[in-house]
């Protein structure tokens, strides 16, 4: 009973906020899918905002580019304008190795990629279980809803992105 008040606190919390500041769309979702372990679990509830600019290492949720109903949650590894290859484990944007300490292994695929303008190139954290650009190439803009601003619950795992 504790934890449903503290929730219901929260959430009212994270509204007022919200207002004050002019966040205008703030959404909950449930991670339904291991693709971003061990960031996000299966069963962790996170919260999103409306997306603004958007930078590289950001948590986003996005319309399946598959088609599907779900939403996705992936980090964002390429911006507009960049070049991202994955050789080798290692996952390079412009030519530098970036740093992935969030990872759960090193893909075992291989790529090269450049990212349109008006596009991105997101990646799940457990990337070798992860349906994503590897799979599907740069999502536009318009398919990203949301930017995840923290894990809420379980309570105990609480996390601000």
């Amino acid at each position: 009973m504790f934890g449903l008040i503290k929730n219901i606190i929260f959430a009212a919390l994270l509204f007022g906020v919200g207002y004050l500041f002019g966040i205008q769309e703030v959404r909950f979702y449930k991670i339904i899918s291991t693709s971003m372990e061990p960031t996000l679990e299966v069963n962790d509830r996170i919260i999103a905002v409306k997306p603004g600019t958007l930078t590289r290492g950001d948590i986003v949720v996005l319309r399946d580019p598959a088609g599907g109903r779900d939403r996705l949650t992936k980090r964002v590894i390429g911006v507009p304008g960049d070049r991202v290859t994955v050789v080798e484990g290692e996952v390079r944007v412009n030519g530098e190795r970036i740093q992935e300490p969030y990872l759960k292994e090193k893909p075992s695929y291989e790529m090269r990629v450049y990212v349109p303008e008006g596009a991105y190139l997101v990646l799940g954290d457990n990337r070798n279980e992860s349906e994503d650009s590897s799979t599907w190439g740069p999502v536009p803009r318009t398919m990203i809803t949301g930017k995840v601003v923290c894990r809420y619950w379980p309570w105990e795992r609480f996390r601000v992105f």
